[in-house]
C-alpha cells in the first residue's frame, strides 16, 4: 500500500472514531429534566477531550504532508 493511501485510510478511522464519540456523547446528554443519565457528567466530560485529542491528531496529520 501507498504510503499516501495509508495515510488517508488511517485518517478516515481517526476521523470515523471522532464522529462515533461525538455521537455517543450528543446521545448520553440528558434533554429533559428527568431524563436518565446513561454516562455521567466525568466520563463526558473525558469524552469530550478525547474528542478534541482526536481533533488534534488528526489535524497534526494532516498538516505534515
Amino acid at each position: 500500500m501507498l504510503g499516501h493511501e495509508r495515510r488517508t485510510k488511517v485518517l478516515a478511522k481517526l476521523t470515523n472514531a471522532r464522529c462515533e464519540l461525538e455521537d455517543a456523547l450528543s446521545l448520553s446528554i440528558p434533554v429533559a429534566r428527568y431524563d436518565p443519565v446513561v454516562i455521567p457528567e466525568p466520563a463526558r466530560n473525558r469524552l469530550s477531550a478525547m474528542i478534541a485529542e482526536l481533533k488534534g491528531v488528526v489535524r497534526h496529520i494532516e498538516g505534515s504532508q
